[in-house]
């Protein structure tokens, strides 16, 4: 009965999100006409819609290999965040030594060193474009991960030392579960940088993809075909979110959501 009516509640807030959208897709719509502004600087929601009609083949086929490099990087992301996670909780002497040095590298925008990826592994390589995405998707990963193993309460370590429990049971019993909200945070921040470093990559270099689509465009004023893979972009990298919030909501269903706060 609970779950009907929170999810009645969910759709019931859901729809008033839906027509604010709708007003400012026919705000746009009518203003910009209205206003006299060119094509070439901002089309009317119709004209992005029109290239859908006319391109739509060419995003679909654009979009596959930046998916692949977003979903590349983001597992290679999840995979080393998490393991390096657990080294640095478990090993005093990583936590002294290698964990202020992320911190110090997590400082460097990742953006910057793309240039240098793209040198050392290949201009128009596959892997270049995943290693960006998985450095971007790695820091929040990792940070995520180390706070949601170690911070757990004093008492409760105490009680499972004294219990006996051997590190996997207490690893198993205590720690995993304590970290699961925290690894979704992880995952739902790192998502969408992965899809930010993939794209930032085909900017810098790349022959095909949604990024280098967006260049095609800007380099031929073609502002409907830039909005259109951009809205591509957004399905996708909300796609991709959505999967992990379902995931989560699955896993861990006592967390509750953001909600707002009526004063």
């Amino acid at each position: 009965m609970k779950e009907g009516v929170a999810t009645s509640k969910y759709f019931g807030d859901a729809k008033w999100s839906i027509i604010f959208f709708f007003c400012l897709i026919v705000l746009w719509q009518l203003l910009v006409p209205l206003l006299g502004v060119p094509s070439y600087l901002l089309p009317t929601p119709s004209a992005i819609f029109e290239e859908f009609g006319q391109k739509g083949s060419l995003l679909i086929s654009q979009s596959l290999p930046t998916f692949y490099e977003t979903i590349l990087g983001f597992l290679a992301g999840v995979l080393f965040g998490v393991g390096s996670g657990l080294g640095i909780v478990y090993s005093r002497f990583l936590w002294l030594t290698v964990y202020p040095s992320l911190v110090v590298i997590g400082s460097i925008p990742r953006i910057a060193v793309a240039p240098l990826i793209l040198i050392w592994m290949g201009i128009d390589s596959l892997w270049s474009k995943v290693t960006i995405a998985f450095l971007v998707s790695f820091f929040p990963m990792v940070i995520n991960s180390i706070v949601g193993f170690s911070q757990i309460e004093s008492e409760m370590l105490d009680l499972a030392k004294t219990m006996g429990m051997r590190r996997w049971t207490e690893f198993r019993k205590i720690r995993l579960p304590n970290s699961v909200p925290y690894l979704f945070a992880g995952f739902k921040t790192s998502i969408a940088l992965a899809v930010i470093g993939a794209v930032v990559a085909e900017f810098v270099s790349g022959q095909q993809g949604l990024g280098y689509l967006i260049i095609v465009g800007n380099n031929n004023l073609n502002a409907p075909l830039i909005f259109a893979a951009i809205v591509t972009l957004s399905v996708m990298s909300l796609g991709l979110f959505w999967i992990i919030v379902v995931l989560e909501r699955k896993l861990v269903p006592w967390r509750r959501g953001i909600q707002s706060t009526e004063l």
